[in-house]
């Protein structure tokens, strides 16, 4: 690391930590993944909605297939989003957890005693890598859907669809990197690979599932919606959703509690991120390396 008039520079600790990730075998075997499963799963949702195209509300096959909304089609494409925040996830636990595991993270902060900065490092190159990935994925989703549905008989976008294309692309790897990021948070609360990977897991599979069973348990607690609504995984399938229903993905409709809108959770998963980088960033200031 480049120390300049006898200072550790930020400058410095980034691009150290882009050659340490770099070097890890994990961040490119999660990022392959990363661009991997966005097509693939944009291909699953795009054939199983034109399939659908195809019969009607009662499953009586049509004469002649509907037409298939490009609403439908661009939420194929960011469909996986979710299941890629999970995997863009464990990727930023580990940029953490892997240096705490080999003890490498004594050199590191020897380096450079500011802890804080190679946080702030370690989470600039963990977005960068994150955010590279999931677009990457996301155009060849973009490319792949364009291909099959061509030939399909397509309406087009219409009155608040114009936002999807831009969500659908620049928003998902956003929400993607975001998760990354907050990831990264639980990585240095944690430290350690095991912990990091349970407690994300549970932030973004265990909770929502449980607040959801209690909440269908009795009328009472459907509040809990409200509170699961804010969970991160929630925020990021109604931000790539846009305000828009579509055929696989229709909306809440009118409920008794509140459900924030696609903007409003995009403030939400940021808001997840800042509060917990912050917390690691404390706990790395503060905890003794073990």
């Amino acid at each position: 690391m480049k120390v300049p008039n006898g200072r550790a520079s930020i400058w410095g600790a980034i691009r150290a930590e882009f050659v340490k990730t770099l070097n890890l075998r994990s961040t490119y075997w999660l990022l392959a993944m990363t661009v991997v499963f966005f097509p693939l799963g944009a291909a699953l949702t795009a054939w199983t909605t034109h399939l659908m195209s195809g019969f009607d509300e009662t499953g009586k096959q049509l004469a002649t297939p509907s037409p298939v909304a490009a609403a439908d089609l661009w939420a194929s494409v960011s469909g996986m989003t979710s299941t890629v925040a999970l995997v863009v996830g464990i990727f930023g636990v580990m940029a953490v957890t892997s240096e705490y595991s080999t003890k490498s993270i004594q050199a590191t902060f020897v380096a450079n005693p500011r802890r804080e900065d190679i946080i702030e490092a370690k989470s600039f190159v963990v977005g960068v890598l994150s955010f590279v990935a999931a677009l990457i994925g996301l155009l060849i989703s973009w490319g792949l859907v364009s291909f099959m549905s061509n030939g399909w008989d397509v309406t087009p976008l219409s009155g608040d669809q114009w936002r999807l294309p831009w969500i659908s692309l620049l928003g998902a790897a956003l929400a993607a990197t975001l998760v990354a990021k907050m990831a990264l948070g639980i990585g240095a609360i944690c430290r350690a690979t095991p912990g990091g990977i349970f407690a994300l897991v549970g932030l973004l599979m265990i909770a929502p599932s449980i607040l959801g069973i209690i909440s269908l348990a009795a009328s009472r607690y459907e509040w809990l919606n409200t509170v699961g609504a804010f969970l991160p995984s929630a925020a990021i399938g109604t931000f790539v959703r846009g305000g828009v229903e579509t055929t696989l993905a229709a909306g809440t409709g009118n409920v008794d509690y509140f459900m924030p809108n696609w903007w409003q959770s995009l403030m939400i998963l940021v808001g997840w991120w800042i509060v917990l980088e912050a917390a690691g960033t404390l706990a790395a200031k503060r905890a003794d390396i073990r």
